[in-house]
């Protein structure tokens, strides 16, 4: 690992404010008109904020650190539903906006309903629930998948083998007792989350239309941060309004802001630039849009459930594990820019990394300290970290990586990684 410094063409820095409109070397995805996202899918999409707002309660009352790992295991199914009717919707193009299109949305969208309904009982009567409406989902994510170009000529892929493989097990998980079912799913989750890295390079002939995916992934940024807003909202305006309720209010809002601005300004556009430009843009999809974006979830969930508990007992320390979730999610958040930038680039900013540090040091601190100070040193990170980059961008000064082991050089060639070009 190393430190350095570059001053080229800002498109490469997920640090830097990109133009990505002045980035037009467009790949065989780019030919024709952009492909937006349609109504169906915004429409689609309510049903995960409601996915979203189970899993942050059902995190605000985990009692240790197993029951936080059950919930975060009944996520992992719930995001790769989300991205892979995503990607099918990708695929489709025009397609998605017909009515068959439509109803495979609104089919989608009803089982992850149920799911998402299951949730809180998902370790208790609605075990069977969950796993069944899964299965039923993956069932026509592989129908919708069969007939479209998705994956080409590939005999073996990750839909089939999710509906192959991974499925039984959660439907087997269903229908055993504790603590079995929990060693089922999350055996079943890690199978998911590993099968496109065990695909390999066979997915990699993989294309995608590049407008449709930043703007799906961007919004599901902006369906995390919105439940965050209404879990804070909510808390407060069902308090008698005080100083303290006041105040914690306008501190979750400055940290709820702070992570907008770190996707939006900075990272955003560095992600579609990347998507447009390696010439293996399933990596970029795999790494970056659903490992990467999983974290960011993952994180911004526990940001709100710690900003909840802290429009609950402002001045107070923290009373459990739920209460202790603000400055690792703040940590895990940042950090995750720090993966999907070196997944991109071949490098870190030495700025949110050093940030991601900052936060990750308040968590030995934060068991003894209020909430509400917890709260504000996190809020002083995001908001020097995020004025600290606009000033390094704003005046053209030269940007600090961190440089961790390469990728291959084959992967790095054309993505825009500044050691390709020294």
């Amino acid at each position: 690992m190393s430190v350095e410094t570059d001053d080229r063409d800002s498109a490469y820095h997920p640090d830097a404010d990109v133009d990505i409109a002045g980035t037009e070397d467009a790949g065989p995805a780019e030919q024709g008109a952009e492909q937006r996202v349609t109504w169906a899918e915004l429409f689609f999409d309510l049903v995960w904020v409601f996915a979203l707002t189970q899993i942050a309660t059902s995190l605000g009352t985990a009692g240790g650190p197993m029951e936080l790992l059950r919930t975060l295991v009944l996520l992992v199914p719930l995001w790769w539903g989300w991205t892979s009717a995503t990607l099918v919707g990708n695929s489709a193009g025009e397609a998605l906006d017909r009515p068959s299109g439509r109803f495979l949305l609104f089919a989608l969208g009803a089982c992850g309903l149920a799911m998402t309904v299951a949730v809180p009982h998902a370790y208790g009567g609605h075990g069977l629930l969950f796993p069944l409406c899964y299965v039923a989902m993956r069932l026509l994510l592989w129908a919708g998948m069969r007939r479209l170009p998705l994956f080409g000529d590939l005999r073996v892929e990750p839909f089939g083998i999710n509906l192959l493989v991974v499925c039984p097990v959660f439907l087997a998980g269903g229908l055993l007792p504790e603590p079995a079912r929990t060693l089922a799913w999350a055996g079943a989750a890690v199978l998911e989350v590993a099968v496109p890295v065990l695909l390999g390079h066979r997915l990699d002939r993989m294309r995608f239309e590049t407008s449709h995916l930043p703007e799906r992934f961007g919004l599901v940024i902006i369906m995390a941060l919105g439940e965050t807003v209404m879990s804070v909202g909510t808390k407060v305006s069902g308090s008698p309004l005080g100083a303290a309720q006041l105040a914690s209010l306008a501190v979750s809002f400055v940290v709820i802001l702070g992570l907008w601005w770190s996707y939006f300004h900075f990272g955003a556009a560095a992600v579609r630039h990347s998507l447009r430009t390696d010439p293996v843009q399933a990596r970029i999809v795999r790494d970056v849009f659903n490992y990467g974006h999983f974290i960011y979830v993952t994180a911004i969930i526990c940001v709100a459930v710690g900003l909840k508990k802290l429009c609950v007992d402002p001045f107070e320390p923290p009373h459990g594990l739920p209460g202790l979730l603000l400055a690792p999610g703040a940590a895990l958040y940042l950090f995750g820019f720090c993966y999907s930038r070196w997944r991109m680039f071949g490098a870190a900013g030495v700025s949110r990394f050093s940030a991601a540090l900052l936060c990750l040091a308040l968590v030995p601190l934060a068991p003894r300290l209020p909430l509400f100070v917890t709260g504000v040193l996190v809020a002083l990170v995001l908001v020097g970290l995020n004025a600290f980059e606009y000033w390094i961008v704003s005046t053209g000064r030269r940007v600090l990586f961190v440089h961790l082991p390469r990728l291959p050089r084959s992967a790095r060639k054309s993505a825009g990684d500044p050691a390709t070009d020294r």
